[in-house]
């Protein structure tokens, strides 16, 4: 399953931030008191504990596809809000790799020797906060994901991790697209990454955008451990 860059009804306004000492609770901290640490000069989203939030309401039907653009005309499935700009979730800590269905999900290890999915997140034309780097704004976009791994889904909501209303501080390109470096989903410190070779996994998430209707993208993928 494959679905890119799906808006969903509701748009940015259709659930309220958690509060910070609710998303502290999911966030480990890393070179910063501030829960977005910056490495190279762009923030790092660090996930641990992915429990607080439900998933937000919207439409979970739709079609399918590959693309990464969309258009600040193109009205939501609800017609409530357009979609404006565009939204693509990859792979990699050093470089953008786009996800595709059936894609390995490789397990890396961090500068700080913990085991990690890396997820790093693009987009553009969309409303960011000024400067973008303020995550308290109510403008920052805010990010969901779930991910689910066969035989390892015994974390919060029933899945391997799992986070919601996490603000994305995206750094603005040379060429006026967005990019927020990665999204660190963590293992369990406890868990030795090599047990999760070759197993099945389950990605969804969303970006939610101040004025535009959300998207969504989902993969199925394959775990690799690390070598």
């Amino acid at each position: 399953m494959n679905r890119r860059l799906r808006p969903t009804a509701g748009g940015s306004g259709s659930v309220a931030r958690l509060g910070a000492a609710s998303w502290r609770s999911a966030i480990a901290v890393v070179k910063s008191p501030q829960m977005l640490a910056v490495w190279g000069g762009v923030a790092l989203l660090v996930v641990a504990v992915a429990g607080c939030g439900a998933r937000v309401s919207g439409d979970e039907g739709g079609g399918s596809g590959s693309g990464s653009s969309g258009s600040d005309t193109t009205e939501s499935s609800s017609g409530q809000e357009p979609v404006v700009g565009w939204f693509e979730l990859g792979f990699g800590d050093t470089a953008f790799t786009p996800l595709h269905d059936g894609d390995a999900l490789p397990v890396v290890w961090g500068g700080q020797g913990a085991a990690m999915f890396p997820l790093p997140v693009r987009g553009a034309e969309f409303v960011l906060p000024d400067p973008p780097s303020d995550y308290t704004s109510e403008l920052a976009p805010l990010f969901d994901f779930e991910l689910d791994i066969e035989g390892y889904n015994d974390g919060p909501g029933g899945h391997f991790k799992r986070a919601a209303n996490y603000p994305i501080t995206f750094e603005v390109l040379p060429d006026g697209s967005y990019e927020f470096l990665y999204v660190a989903v963590l293992l369990p410190d406890e868990l030795d990454p090599g047990v999760l070779e070759g197993l099945p996994a389950h990605l969804w998430a969303r970006l939610r955008p101040h004025g535009s209707a959300p998207f969504e993208v989902e993969y199925d993928l394959v775990v690799a451990a690390p070598r």
